[in-house]
């Protein structure tokens, strides 16, 4: 399989290859690359042959957080890291430029390591986001000059909503989940993150107790200075660092949706003037019933637009704009079925892959192509494919499918190369 959107990128360009990583056979991590010219894909290499004695093969079968990414460094070297929830993970780096079928150990960086998200930022520096700890830890970055073969100190805390003085509603027992993206001179990294309650409490909108995956809400913005490491919210107004909860919803919150479900952080797409949109799924009429939400700012407010239907608040997307000024929405979508919590199921589904399209800065969607590639089956998370990681390619990305709750999945890569 392959993971949803708080964990990137899964597939990196170089040359005329794609390296791509995923969770696969008993839940371990495999690598191939996909030959450009040829639109062939090699045979899948098995990441944890050597290291077999470092890892709790029971672990890596229960726990999808355990999925690999994948990045580039300046000198064309290959770095994967897996086995990451609340771990130090396995940093691999491979022995050959543009090679991904030799691997040897690379450094650690933390002792505690959750979604890592790899970006480059300004000086061709490296830096990796990630969550300290479990569900009421704290997110923060790491930085390093070569790549990832050596890192600059500890992490810089970013989001901590459970963060002293626990001075805002529930704070006690607040978490979040977190996306980012890095402007274009590499010197901001945005991030965008929904608010997670780790204990049960009642939902007046739905009157219900909702479960784990369920019980997030709103939508927050800031962004941080790399060069300066000060943080600051949309208007540019600085905020202390790592912001807890009562400032976030004072100075951060870009929606609040009033108890209704949006379950993970959202797609983020910068402009040529590296302004935010944002485009997540949130609840309607029950806590499962979603649709997908164009997010942007206009005359200073935030503006949310309606684009489609989907089945379940965690289902995936991937926003871009192209150089036309066209907003490009690539989201799994679907309706009038019932998702079970088990197995392949238990995150969410849609039956289509859709690409919808804005032409007038969001205010308006339509379709423009139906991208499923076998009628009946059930897909989610689409991932973005890293260029060198200096951006995202506008014609590849990734997702995956299965048939039923007990069926193992099936990736797809949609190559739309003339």
């Amino acid at each position: 399989m392959l993971y949803d959107n708080r964990q990137y990128p899964h597939a990196v360009t170089l040359g005329e290859k794609m390296h791509v990583v995923w969770r696969g056979e008993d839940g371990l991590p495999y690598c191939a690359y996909y030959d450009l010219q040829a639109c062939l894909f090699s045979e899948p290499l098995l990441l944890t042959e050597g290291y077999v004695d470092e890892i709790d093969t029971r672990k890596y079968r229960q726990d999808h957080h355990f999925a690999p990414v994948i990045w580039s460094d300046q000198d064309g070297y290959l770095h994967t890291l897996f086995g990451c929830h609340r771990t130090t993970g396995i940093h691999l780096v491979s022995k050959k430029p543009g090679d991904s079928t030799q691997w040897r150990r690379g450094i650690d960086f933390s002792e505690s390591i959750s979604y890592p998200k790899i970006h480059r930022i300004n000086d061709d520096k490296t830096l990796v986001y990630t969550r300290y700890s479990g569900h009421l830890g704290f997110w923060q970055y790491h930085v390093s000059n070569d790549g990832g073969n050596t890192w600059q100190g500890g992490g810089r805390p970013v989001v901590n909503l459970g963060a002293e003085p626990q001075d805002g509603l529930h704070a006690a027992f607040s978490g979040s989940y977190n996306t980012t993206a890095v402007s274009k001179d590499g010197t901001r990294i945005h991030v965008a993150f929904i608010w997670k309650v780790e204990d049960p409490l009642h939902n007046k909108r739905y009157d219900a107790f909702l479960n784990d995956h369920l019980q997030r809400y709103n939508l927050y913005y800031l962004y941080v200075d790399l060069p300066t490491g000060r943080g600051y919210n949309i208007d540019g107004e600085e905020i202390e660092l790592p912001v807890r909860k009562k400032v976030a919803d004072e100075k951060c919150l870009v929606w609040d949706t009033e108890e209704r479900v949006a379950a993970v952080g959202p797609s983020i797409c910068l402009n040529e003037m590296d302004e935010p949109a944002f485009l997540l799924p949130v609840s309607e009429e029950t806590p499962t019933d979603s649709s997908f939400y164009f997010v942007s700012r206009e005359q200073g407010k935030w503006r949310k637009t309606r684009i489609t239907k989907t089945l379940h608040p965690f289902n995936a997307s991937c926003l871009q704009l192209d150089d036309r000024g066209v907003y490009r929405a690539f989201m799994i979508t679907g309706s009038g079925a019932e998702i079970i919590k088990e197995g392949m199921d238990e995150y969410g589904w849609g039956q289509h892959v859709e690409e919808w399209v804005s032409e007038d800065q969001g205010r308006s969607w339509s379709r423009r192509n139906v991208l499923t590639p076998i009628p009946g089956m059930r897909y989610q998370n689409i991932q973005f494919v890293s260029d060198g990681l200096e951006r995202e390619r506008q014609d590849l990305f990734l997702f995956y499918g299965w048939r039923d709750a007990d069926s193992p999945g099936v990736g797809y890569l949609w190559d739309s190369r003339e």
